[in-house]
Order: structure tokens, then sequence, then C-alpha cells
């Protein structure tokens, strides 16, 4: 894991959004040691501990309530975002159901910031693509980052990250497994977002 981080940070990345569980975040604190411009986000485990602790002392900055917890719209969700929030670090909301998710925050005038949200040039787990480009292009008050950019390895980088510079999302999040594709995507992707149009 660590030499995929490191070949990400050499290609131009700045930071990892994780869920704390496993090795991930040992590799993540080493990057934040290593490296004084890397920066930590993640999201809350879905479990019954949602280990936010963990997250904050390896150095998140900003802490996602996890998809599973954040798409039942309910108590558990707005209580972990006051608990992000309490702790002095930036809330959001990671969402497999983008539209009304989006839509139940401003409605509610909930504690978020930022959201994760699936965006991707095949318009796959968006819900209503067509909607969801609308809402993210047209909503200034919150910020975007794209997950499933890739659609699971169905969309190459350069036609992935051509649609996202299009948009109104702020950065990206990037599934990878070996050195090559942490090289290729992150390349790809930043020569992309450096391109997009003000």
């Amino acid at each position: 894991m660590l030499e995929i981080l490191e070949t990400s940070y050499q290609a131009g990345a700045r930071g990892i959004e994780v869920i704390p569980t496993g090795k991930i975040l040992d590799a993540a604190k080493i990057m934040i040691d290593t490296y004084s411009d890397y920066v930590i986000t993640g999201s809350t485990y879905p479990g019954i501990d949602p280990k936010i602790e963990a997250l904050i002392e390896n150095g998140a900055k900003l802490i996602f309530v996890h998809a599973i917890i954040s798409d039942r719209k309910d108590r558990i969700m707005t209580k972990l975002l006051d608990a992000i929030s309490n702790r002095g670090i930036i809330p959001g909301i990671a969402t497999h159901e983008p539209v009304s998710m989006i839509r139940y925050v401003i409605e509610n005038n909930l504690n978020v910031r930022v959201f994760l949200i699936p965006f991707n040039a095949n318009r796959v787990f968006m819900g209503n693509a067509k909607e969801l480009e609308e809402i993210v292009d047209n909503t200034k008050d919150y910020h975007f980052i794209g997950m499933k950019t890739l659609a699971a390895g169905a969309i190459i980088p350069k036609i992935a990250f051509n649609y996202i510079s299009r948009h109104n999302i702020t950065a990206v999040t990037i599934g990878m497994v070996t050195k090559q594709q942490a090289e290729e995507s992150t390349k790809i992707a930043l020569k992309a977002l450096s391109n997009k149009k003000a």
C-alpha cells in the first residue's frame, strides 16, 4: 500500500481518502509524517464504532459520514456530523444516492460542507445523472468530490477525467491497486483537473 501511495504522490497526488480499517491508515500516517503537504480525508467506519478518533489521531482534515449510514438520513447521521464538527474537523457526507442526499442536506440546512459522490462519464451509480450534473454545476455553497470516477474500471482515465473537468468537481478519489495504475491515473487526473474552465 505504501508503495502505491508513494508512486501516486510522486505523480502529483497530495492526499488519500480512507476508511479506517486494515493497514491503510498506517500507510497514510507514514505519508503525512513524510510529506508536509499530504492530506488524509476519511469516511467513518460503517459499524457500531465509526472510528472517528482513529481518523483524527492519524491527521484526517475532512471526515465523511459513510454512505451506508448517511443514506438512511436519520439521527445517527446528524450525530456523526456533529461529532466530526465538534472535533474541529470538516464534516462531509459520502452517498450512493447523491440527488436525494444533496437536496435533503440543503433543505434541512445540515452541517455539511463537502459531498463525496459517484460521478463518472458512463453516468453509472449516479442515479438521475442529468439532474445530478445540474445540481453539482449550479450549487456553489458546497464542495463536491467525485468517487467511482472510473466506474469500477469501465472507463479509461483520459475519458473519465476529461468528463470530470467539465463539472464543478473539486477533487476526485481514484481506486488503485498497482503502482502503474497509481502513476497513470494520477497524472491524467491532474492534467484534466488543472485545465478546468474557471
